[in-house]
C-alpha cells in the first residue's frame, strides 16, 4: 500500500478494483457503528475515491449489509486548466464559472470531487476541450491528482 492509499470498507456488491465513488459523508447509522473508524473516519466529504485493491476480510454493516476491506486512494480527475502546464506542475484549482449543464465541457470545467482552491498536481495533459464554448479558450484537459 502506498502513502497515498488508505484502508476502508465498501459494500461487497460494489467493491472491485477501479470502482470510483464520491464520499457524501456519514449517515446517522455510521456515527454509532463499531466499524466507523475502519470505514468512514478519515474520508473527506465531496472527494472522489477509487478502489485500488480488495481484501478478503468481510464484515456485517448495519447500513450496507456485507462490506469488504478495501484499499482506497483519491482518484485522479480530468479537469480544464490553462494550456501550457507540464507534467508534475502544481497549482491551485480554480473552476471555470459556468452553469451550462448541457455543455460538452461541463464535466471538465466543474468536475465532481474537487473544490476551489485545492492544491493539485498535473499527472499528464489529455487533450483539447470542445471548441464550441468560448469560456474554454486557452484551456485544455489535464489529468490531475488532488494533494
Amino acid at each position: 500500500m502506498s502513502a497515498s492509499e488508505r484502508m476502508s470498507l465498501a459494500p461487497s456488491s460494489l467493491a472491485s478494483k477501479g470502482f470510483k465513488f464520491i464520499f457524501e459523508g456519514m449517515t446517522t447509522v455510521c456515527k454509532t457503528c463499531k466499524l466507523r473508524a475502519a470505514c468512514v473516519d478519515g474520508l473527506e466529504e465531496g472527494r472522489l475515491y477509487e478502489v485500488v485493491n480488495v481484501n478478503k476480510k468481510r464484515f456485517e454493516c448495519p447500513l450496507h449489509g456485507e462490506v469488504v476491506l478495501v484499499s482506497l486512494r483519491k482518484s485522479h480527475l480530468m479537469v480544464a486548466l490553462p494550456s501550457g502546464l507540464i507534467e508534475g506542475a502544481t497549482t491551485h484549482y480554480k473552476p471555470i464559472e459556468c452553469e451550462d449543464l448541457l455543455c460538452r465541457n461541463f464535466q471538465y470545467c466543474r468536475p465532481d470531487g474537487i473544490k476551489p482552491g485545492d492544491k493539485i498536481k498535473v499527472v499528464r495533459g489529455v487533450g483539447p476541450l470542445n471548441a464550441s464554448c468560448s469560456k474554454v479558450s486557452g484551456y485544455k484537459i489535464y489529468e490531475v491528482e488532488v494533494k
